[in-house]
Formats: structure tokens, C-alpha cells, sequence
């Protein structure tokens, strides 16, 4: 384990709880399966954090990333719908959250919508849809400032992080 993910890991009992704990910056929020589970999104300086889990309580998946080992797609500016998705990896399994909002939605206030996507390898192990209503964070915004202080760069052109644009 890198000594980064280790210093974070100290805390980790308090971190185990619902939410962003401490000074994390939320990302995303919602909850699950009729509000029994909440799926947070979080950014701790070069950190970025998920947490699946009881609403109240303990996380079961507490994910501590760098920023540079997070798989994040930017919104690309065009179309009815604002969308992002980050994807963080574990072993062979990967976790893909997104939210999608209507811009164009009529009404009081834009519907956002969210889910995650649990791969292993090239199969779906699960895919969940956030409660509807429940998603109070949604903006990756500040991940992906992140990841450019950290070095990398979004090649709009190719869809991808990596060196310059070719």
C-alpha cells in the first residue's frame, strides 16, 4: 500500500461513517434501495474516496484512490443531458458512478439522476440505480481540476487523460 493511502487509512474508523468526514469535499451523494444504502463520492486533497454502504453506519467498500488513479470522464458540453462518470478500480472489479441531469426539464428544478455500475472484467455484476429524488451531490468537477494539478491532462478530441493531444 502507498504510503499516501496509508496515512489516510489511519483514520479510518472515524471515516468509516456516512458522508465525506471531515474536511472531504462531496462529489456525490444518493442512496439505494429505498434509502438502506447511501453511495458517497469524496475529495481529500490528492485523494479521492468512495463509500457504498448502510446509510447509517460502518461503510462494506471504503475506496482511498490518488486522484491520477481514478478514471474520470468529463462532460463534453454538448446535448440535452449534463453527465459525468468516474470509475474507481479494485482488484478485478470496477466501480462506475454517474449522474445525468436534464437541462432542458421543466418544473421547479433539474431531476438528477445517478447509479453504479459494478463490473468484473467485461461482465456487469450489478447496476443501481440511485432512489429517485436522492441524489443531493452530483459535480466532478473538482476532481478533475485534481487530476490536472496532479499532472494530467483531458484530450477532448480522443476522450482520454494522458500527455498532450495529438
Amino acid at each position: 500500500m502507498k504510503p499516501l493511502l496509508v496515512s489516510l487509512f489511519i483514520g479510518l474508523p472515524a471515516m468509516a461513517q456516512a458522508g465525506c468526514f471531515g474536511s472531504g469535499e462531496p462529489l456525490f451523494h444518493c442512496t439505494l434501495n429505498g434509502g438502506t444504502k447511501a453511495l458517497d463520492i469524496c475529495l481529500q486533497g490528492e485523494v479521492a474516496l468512495y463509500r457504498f454502504g448502510p446509510a447509517q453506519g460502518t461503510a462494506e467498500l471504503l475506496l482511498a484512490r490518488p486522484v491520477t488513479g481514478v478514471a474520470m470522464t468529463p462532460w463534453n458540453g454538448i446535448g440535452r443531458h449534463l453527465w459525468e462518470e468516474v470509475t474507481f478500480h479494485n482488484g478485478s472489479h470496477d466501480y462506475l458512478v454517474s449522474y445525468s441531469v436534464d437541462r432542458l426539464a421543466t418544473g421547479d428544478a433539474p431531476v438528477t439522476e445517478g447509479r453504479v455500475i459494478v463490473a468484473e472484467g467485461d461482465s456487469e455484476v450489478a447496476d443501481l440505480a440511485c432512489d429517485a429524488g436522492s441524489v443531493t451531490e452530483a459535480d466532478f468537477y473538482p476532481l478533475f481540476e485534481a487530476k490536472l494539478a496532479a499532472g494530467e491532462l483531458w484530450c477532448p478530441e480522443t476522450q482520454s487523460w494522458g500527455g498532450a493531444c495529438n
